[in-house]
């Protein structure tokens, strides 16, 4: 299941783009996908940040609330298996009961946690590497290094990656015996969300996009925009 691939990019549920689910539904429709990968981030956990947060925004306990109904919404729009690296935003839970001395074995896991059902088979990855049709194989994780060119050639295969929102990228490179690639695949919030404040005065904007693999080629869909950064209904 390896010929049709999409690459959701960092989600950071609930704070996600407006508009992600109908631009996500348009590029479904565009090229019928054999199989799903998220890219990680798949939730913010915005009110357990080590960083400082916003005091306008929901506590924890809502704040999961509200990611489940849009995991929902992504669900029934994906009815199918899906891999999704740990992004670092993933791992706040348990890298808040590690700093609390508490056991693994004490925390629940993140799929019962944010309502994810066992019979979706959506499991959860650090790393993944998966061979495509050609026989060239791709390593999957959310971050390795802010290059993902150089993090390719140091793996020695195709790399894609998320984390960077501000960088939606393809690079190639050769090998004596394989082409390969190098993508970082943007990412699905809202920059206006008062969750992402912290950048609002960063010169880099965030780039919403995500990316796919199609017979072996690899591509990035960008949201097209119009200038008050809504979604112009078309898919780039």
């Amino acid at each position: 299941m390896t010929n049709r691939i999409l690459i959701l990019s960092d989600t950071h549920f609930p704070y996600q783009h407006p508009q992600y689910f109908e631009w996500v539904k348009k590029i479904k429709d565009h090229i019928k996908f054999s199989s799903v990968i998220h890219i990680g981030d798949l939730v913010d956990f915005h009110s357990i940040s080590f960083h400082s947060h916003s005091p306008e925004l929901p506590n924890i306990k809502y704040e999961i609330d509200n990611a489940k109904k849009h995991i929902l919404k992504l669900r029934k729009l994906f009815p199918m298996p899906m891999q999704i690296l740990n992004g670092n935003h993933d791992i706040r839970i348990q890298r808040m009961a590690e700093n609390a001395n508490m056991p693994e074995s004490f925390i629940k896991d993140l799929s019962d946690i944010l309502g994810i059902e066992k019979s979706w088979k959506w499991t959860w990855h650090d790393k993944l590497i998966i061979t495509l049709p050609n026989k060239n194989k791709v390593f999957f994780t959310h971050h390795f290094k802010s290059s993902v060119l150089s993090s390719s050639k140091e793996l020695g295969m195709s790399f894609v990656a998320g984390h960077q929102h501000t960088q939606s990228n393809l690079s190639y490179w050769s090998s004596p015996t394989a082409l390969n690639f190098a993508m970082t695949v943007g990412c699905s919030i809202d920059p206006k969300h008062e969750a992402f404040k912290y950048a609002k005065n960063f010169i880099k904007r965030p780039i919403i996009s995500l990316g796919a693999i199609i017979d072996n080629q690899p591509m990035l869909f960008a949201m097209p925009m119009d200038s008050k950064g809504n979604w112009n209904g078309k898919v780039s």
